[in-house]
């Protein structure tokens, strides 16, 4: 049995080895005490209730079904089956967790007890960096122990690779090869994996080396708008015969508060092919019964190249004749184009003051991106486990880790100014936004203009070493069980650096320079999303698929004038020569460069209690937190106006190098306690102190701007950010059946202070409003809520009936929070909680089948309380149905299918009332199928 305070196979502050699934997961073993390894759901599911059952902390757990064969294709997809716990998506695949209520970046994810390193600008692990084949056990802790690393508020979750002390004597080999298909990009790739493992008869020494390869054609489609700009803007409505402009001031405004108007309303679809490559191995050594030494690492590759094609029809004040609902949400609105001005000459000479250069002229935007994420993340690490006397057990443990992403990124625009007005109509109740095209003119070669052309390589590196001394005193004959006293000392540094020619990618801006027709093709957008619902453009422009916008630069910048425009060639030479490399040259921009260093210094003590009925453990951890922010400061000279469209361009001056240093020291108490009322049933209740560090991008000291006349806009970090701090409460009640079957109830209650949140504020700067984003501390509240949980095998039923099984789980959560800026008209809570969560599944398990079906749903939540134009972005709620068959051929092959989100479910966001529409977006069914072979 497990000490007390300790997780059977679980994870601590180190790697621990997972335990292999024996005979008791409800079936019988024959005599002779011969050990039966077992494997499939129902061993899986008993592996994972015997985690949860003999821990003192709160914790779930998922367990491989057999060696190199995870319940699904994603890690994330499979954690989300636990209590509490939703995911994000990355093109239809898992990305990102939240466990109750709380974000990505502040749950603490460890490989192997480790921080790994991430491609991401902060914290956040990313799961599809990772193949599940190569993953033995992954615990999500719920309550905190000293020994365990801190930094997640909501959870801490553990990726335990597979060990080969653990397994099986001889040599083990199991492997799978099989295609993946996704139904909206009608394509499929490979997918492969294998783990092999040899161990010798005395279990002294052994080897496991995994890896796995996949390569998915995913699409995604979508209708958006791009923010709603809340205020009471200049609009045009005709009295007496004549237009007439109406300010916001103006009492004949036709609302009597302020209004929500869409930024854009634009149509895309992406279509990208996601290439991952993993290798994981573990070496295990023990030469004497009280000394084992484990030497391991993990390796993964993943790129994801894409295509973006995007119709943007961009709206500016003054808009025409709208229509407002009692939300003061926009309803309907036109853009004034050429034919207006030509019919109303008086008017444009009495306004040119108050009209903007997009508000003249009604345009449509065609947009070509290439985009790339090139991510290499590697973990290394040795462990030393040595029991010097019976009583007493010394661990060392030193890893390395690291993350390099490249993102290089071409993202061209081609206008079109059109002769005509155009209307908008948001269509609340009826079916999706739409815009009023003249098919025939918006996609007229003559017409085309160029516009932006941004080319940036942006670079981001993560380094981190960590190393742990920690010990165990087991005491004999008391109630106090154990001690445990360690330490760690860990160093950490990210740099982001950015590369681009956001000085001048606004050469072209202003719709002068036209583009040679030969350059562009028809783009087809009839299918996107259900071509029959909707009224939306027929097809568009786009640049030729073998050119790229890179390929165009040189014929770009030879560009010929129109007649209407004869002197428009040569500013664009000139334009093309004012710069090193030219306009679409690529370089540095120091204003953007983050580098932080952190350095976190630890110890801690943890005593374990116990009787006949219970145990407990109580403990406290103190951390000292050092953080060295530098980059460069690069003041803003001069702010222009781009001739012909409303667009800033910005002239920095000189950069010089600037460093900010912080320091603090958070001491961290826990205590959990666990009581036996039956041989079946266990009570627990679990009290900790947590805190989750700023992201460490977050506290660069970089500024960035940008943005238009009516919305300018700023970015950058925020070094003085404080941790987040939690003071949590959790209380369960836990019937154990069977090894497979129980029920558990829990509630919890968590305090908290100096929420960390990304916030887009308006703040002033250069005599202008900016609307600033960047991370904020300063929000206090709680979040508190109630989870159930089951797992349940009908191994009782007679024949056929008894391989059937089901799982499922519910959470409600309840928040309130206080922030020091609110919006005045939407009360935001935290971002992506959503206040009931559930997933069920129905298993089959017998006669060789292997079968389950899952459906996973969370209601409505806030994705972000100022996004897109300072704007709250809710997301509707979401459900998602998965299936998983599987069939032995023989002993050592099986075939299978997997199904993810088989009903086509989309995803539909808005902007704090429904009618307020933001997005919808489809990604498609996803299909894995194969064979696999073990021997």
């Amino acid at each position: 049995m497990p000490t007390p305070g300790s997780v059977e196979g679980g994870a601590t502050a180190l790697p621990q080895e997972p335990v292999p699934a024996t005979a008791e997961a409800g079936q019988d073993s024959p005599g002779g005490g011969e050990e039966i390894v077992v494997t499939g759901i129902r061993s899986s599911l008993a592996n994972s209730a015997r985690v949860k059952r003999d821990s003192q902390q709160i914790v779930d757990s998922i367990s491989a079904e057999d060696v190199g064969k995870f319940p699904d294709s994603n890690i994330a997809e499979s954690l989300q089956r636990i209590t509490g716990v939703a995911i994000d998506r990355s093109g239809g695949e898992g990305q990102f967790i939240t466990v109750r209520g709380l974000g990505p970046e502040f749950n603490t994810v460890l490989v192997n007890g480790r921080i790994m390193a991430t491609d991401n600008p902060g914290r956040e692990f990313s799961f599809d960096v990772l193949s599940s084949n190569m993953i033995q056990r992954t615990d999500v802790f719920k309550s905190n122990v000293p020994e365990l690393q801190e930094g997640g508020i909501g959870a801490t979750v553990n990726i335990i690779t597979a060990r080969p002390l653990s397994g099986r004597d001889g040599f083990h080999f199991s492997g799978s090869v099989g295609a993946i298909y996704d139904t909206l990009r009608d394509k499929a790739g490979p997918d492969a994996s294998a783990t092999a493992s040899w161990t010798n008869t005395e279990k002294t020494f052994g080897v496991v080396l995994s890896g796995s390869y996949t390569k998915r054609k995913n699409q995604e489609d979508t209708i958006a708008i791009d923010g709603w700009i809340n205020g009471r803007p200049d609009i045009i409505s005709v009295m007496g015969g004549t237009p007439t402009l109406i300010t916001g001031a103006d009492p004949r405004y036709p609302a009597a508060g302020n209004v929500n108007v869409p930024q854009s309303l634009y149509y895309q679809r992406s279509q990208e092919e996601r290439e991952r490559i993993n290798l994981a191995g573990a070496v295990q050594f023990k030469p004497r019964d009280n000394l084992e030494i484990t030497v391991d690492g993990i390796y993964s590759k993943f790129t994801v190249s894409g295509v973006v094609r995007k119709m943007d029809n961009f709206l500016a004040a003054p808009y025409f004749e709208p229509t407002f609902d009692s939300n003061g949400t926009a309803t309907g609105l036109g853009m004034i184009g050429g034919d207006f001005i030509a019919q109303n000459p008086g008017f444009l000479e009495a306004n040119r003051d108050r009209l903007t250069n997009n508000g003249l002229n009604s345009k449509i935007d065609h947009v070509y991106n290439l985009t790339k994420r090139e991510s290499e993340s590697y973990q290394f690490g040795g462990n030393i486990k040595w029991n010097p006397a019976e009583d007493v057990e010394v661990r060392l443990d030193a890893s390395v880790t690291g993350a390099n992403r490249v993102s290089p990124n071409q993202y061209l625009v081609i206008g079109a100014l059109l002769p005509y007005s155009y209307q908008f109509d948001l269509n609340p109740g009826q079916g999706l936004p739409t815009a009023s095209f003249d098919n025939a003119i918006i996609n007229d070669p003559d017409r085309m203009r160029l516009h932006y052309m941004g080319i940036d390589t942006n670079r981001s590196r993560d380094r981190g070493s960590e190393f742990h001394l920690d010990t165990k005193y087991d005491i004999q004959d008391s109630v106090l069980k154990s001690v445990q006293i360690g330490g760690s000392y860990t160093q950490r540094r990210k740099i982001n650096r950015q590369f681009n020619n956001s000085d001048s990618n606004c050469t072209y801006c202003g719709y002068q320079v036209p583009i040679a027709s030969g350059l562009l093709e028809g783009y087809d957008w009839t299918n996107l999303l259900g071509a029959a619902r909707i009224f939306r453009p027929r097809c568009s422009s786009s640049i030729h698929r073998r050119s790229s916008p890179i390929s165009m630069i040189p014929r770009l910048c030879r560009s010929r004038p129109t007649a209407a425009r004869p002197s428009s060639r040569q500013p664009s030479r000139s334009r093309c020569s004012a710069l090193p490399g030219g306009p679409f040259g690529v370089r540095e921009q120091l204003r953007g460069t983050v580098n932080v260093q952190e350095k976190l210094t630890a110890g801690y003590i943890s005593m374990q209690f116990g009787g006949d009925r219970w145990a407990g453990n109580v403990g406290v951890r103190v951390i000292k937190t050092d953080v060295v922010s530098s980059g460069f400061n690069t003041p803003v000279v001069n702010i222009a106006n781009t001739p012909g469209d409303d667009t800033l361009q910005f002239t920095y001056g000189p950069a010089t190098p600037v460093s900010v240093s912080n320091s603090y020291v958070n001491a961290l108490p826990s205590a959990n306690i666990r009581f036996n009322v039956t041989e079946k049933l266990l009570a627990r209740a679990a009290f900790s102190q947590t805190v989750t560090r700023p992201t460490l991008t977050d506290l660069g000291v970089n500024n960035d701007f940008g943005g238009r006349i009516s919305v300018p806009q700023s970015s950058g970090g925020n070094p003085s950010l404080l941790p987040f701090r939690s003071t949590n409460y959790d209380l369960s009640l836990e019937w154990y059946m069977t090894p497979v079957s129980y029920v558990s109830v829990g509630g919890f209650h968590k305090d908290l202070s100096d929420f960390l949140e990304l916030q887009t504020l308006p703040v002033n700067r250069f005599g202008r409003v900016f609307q600033d984003t960047r991370t904020r501390n300063g929000q206090t509240g709680y979040i508190r809520g109630i989870e159930v949980g089951a797992q349940y095998a009908f191994d009782w039923l007679p024949g056929f009936a008894s391989g059937f099984g089901v799982t499922g789980n519910y959470t409600y959560v309840d928040s309130k929070v206080q922030r020091e800026d609110t919006l005045a008209d939407f009360d935001c809570g935290y971002n992506g909680l959503s206040p009931h969560s559930a997933n069920g599944s129905v298993f089959y398990e017998k006669y060789g089948i292997s079968a389950r079906t899952s459906y996973n749903w969370r209601s409505d939540y806030l994705r972000q309380c100022r996004s897109s134009q300072g704007r709250p972005r809710n997301r509707s709620s979401y459900g998602q149905l998965d299936f998983n068959v599987a069939y032995d051929l023989t002993s050592n092959f099986q075939v299978y299918v997997q199904g993810v989100n088989v009903t086509n479910e989309r995803v539909n966001e808005w902007s704090a009332v429904e009618d307020r529409f933001l997005a919808l977006q489809e990604t498609g069914a996803r299909y894995n199928f194969g064979v696999r072979v073990k021997f």
